[in-house]
């Protein structure tokens, strides 16, 4: 990677008996992917979302992790954490990763939502009908 240090504070759900392991979060992950990608040094708050600590509240009121600190913006979406970013970390000195078809990328955050949906899924005979049908 490129070694930048540009300070990014990544907010994600933690798993784990310890209280302090990353959880499984596919949106985190995917977020993770993006910024290890980047060569971004950033730091990771895990959250027990069973005991949310009251600074988390007042950051992002009403949301759940993962988020995104960059620059005193605090962003929640996950589609535009990663549009911002792409737009801020930019090249030459950071790679594109984002789709050059707007389209394709539309289809793989649908794909992806869909897949994330169907494996977190308790149910399996759920599956079988409704949404997955679409596709």
């Amino acid at each position: 990677m490129n070694g930048c240090f540009l300070m990014v504070d990544f907010t994600v759900p933690k798993a784990g008996s310890d209280g302090e392991s990353i959880g499984n979060c596919p949106f985190s992950q995917r977020l993770f992917m993006i910024l290890w990608l980047k060569g971004v040094v950033f730091n990771v708050t895990t959250v027990d979302l069973k005991r949310k600590p009251a600074d988390l509240n007042n950051l992002a009121p009403g949301t759940h992790p993962p988020f995104l600190t960059f620059n005193g913006e605090v962003l929640t979406d996950v589609n535009k954490i990663e549009e911002y970013l792409e737009d801020m970390l930019a090249p030459p000195k950071y790679p594109i990763l984002a789709a050059k078809n707007r389209e394709s990328n539309t289809a793989g955050n649908d794909i992806f939502a869909k897949f994330s949906a169907y494996i977190k899924n308790t149910k399996p005979e759920a599956n079988l009908g409704g949404w997955l049908s679409e596709t």
